[in-house]
């Protein structure tokens, strides 16, 4: 899921009037000194944000709160960027402290994205119910809240809650693109295939809508279409080393095996620790007859995923093409001990020698 920038963050709040404070009462004087400050120094974080300098942004916010500490937008736009910097445990007590002032949608959705950055998907939820009862059309809080309900496995929920966001926004791309990976988990390929493909009308430039729909596709067998689709996430995104490497298994499938290679080749260029694409390509290179490389491939995946069963089975069948009956049992050996049932077979040939 996506964290959106809140449309309201940092809107500017203004400067208070400057009529003039009545006389005589020095109070009331030093109280109206402290007011105009306060919004001088929110007005310099809001200079900061635009100029990209967040913790600058903060550190103004916090001296507008020792002027004025009920200053509700300051504490609220304080929320906005701790979330934004990672900091959600101090945007959650930012967003109670205005709350505890004046509770609106849009401070009940900040707490809501806050708790669901924690893990409180239930406390998420409260809280985007909240919002869309004071804003029925608050389409980013449907959004969200079908997000919490998603990771509770509520998928038929989250469904719910993703097509009340597209209702209200019918050009919205990510709820589209989530409401597809729900549909995915229960099962129902054709209407995911449908809002991976809506996401990707709405927003060309989501690579993962793109990299979606090609999985959607992969599991339909349409492997030429998956390819495409596949094709189009990493033109949007060069460094998507997700989809290269999913190109590369539809390429397997289509028995492309040096179309395969280039693309986990590709993968390990940009993650050189990403170790399915070295088991992917060693089994690519397994099609080939490249004995030697796939043992190669096996024994980098092997270092990183040392308990891997399947790879010791397939790494002793290349072994066993290279003439090494002795590594090749030793391999199959480890595979049945980690549970791979089809290596009993290949110990029996060890036994038969």
């Amino acid at each position: 899921m996506k964290n959106i920038t809140l449309g309201v963050l940092l809107s500017c709040f203004g400067l208070l009037a400057t009529g003039q404070a009545n006389e005589g009462s020095g109070t009331r004087d030093t109280i109206f000194a402290d007011d105009q400050q306060a919004e001088i120094m929110y007005n310099q974080s809001i200079d900061f944000y635009e100029d990209g300098h967040l913790d600058s942004a903060v550190i103004y916010l916090n001296k507008s709160l020792i002027r004025k500490p009920g200053f509700k937008q300051a504490l609220y736009n304080r929320g906005q960027l701790k979330y934004e910097l990672g900091d959600y445990a101090g945007a959650l007590a930012d967003y109670n402290a205005a709350m505890a002032i004046e509770r609106t949608d849009k401070a009940y959705f900040g707490r809501g994205l806050a708790r669901f950055q924690l893990g409180d998907y239930p406390g998420a939820i409260e809280d985007f119910s909240e919002a869309v009862k004071l804003n029925p059309n608050f389409a980013e809080a449907y959004y969200y809240r079908g997000g919490a309900k998603f990771k509770q496995e509520e998928y038929q929920l989250a469904v719910d809650d993703y097509t009340r966001a597209i209702s209200v926004k019918n050009d919205y791309a990510y709820a589209y693109n989530d409401r597809g990976s729900t549909y995915w988990k229960l099962g129902d390929l054709d209407h995911a295939k449908e809002d991976f493909y809506k996401a990707t009308l709405n927003n060309p430039t989501l690579a993962f809508a793109f990299n979606n729909l090609g999985g959607v596709n992969y599991e339909l067998g349409k492997y030429n279409t998956a390819v495409t689709d596949y094709t189009a996430a990493v033109k949007v995104d060069t460094g998507y080393y997700i989809a290269f490497n999913n190109r590369g298994i539809a390429q397997i499938a289509l028995g492309k095996y040096a179309e395969a290679i280039t693309d986990f080749s590709t993968v390990l260029k940009i993650r050189p620790l990403y170790a399915p694409a070295y088991n992917n390509r060693g089994i690519a290179h397994y099609h080939i007859e490249d004995y030697h490389n796939a043992i190669a491939d096996y024994d980098e995946f092997l270092k990183l995923v040392p308990e891997d069963g399947e790879a010791y089975l397939n790494r002793g069948i290349s072994k066993e093409m290279m003439r090494d009956p002795k590594g090749a049992c030793k391999d199959w050996e480890k595979a049945l001990e980690l549970g791979i049932e089809q290596a009993a077979a290949y110990v029996k040939l060890c036994d038969n020698d």
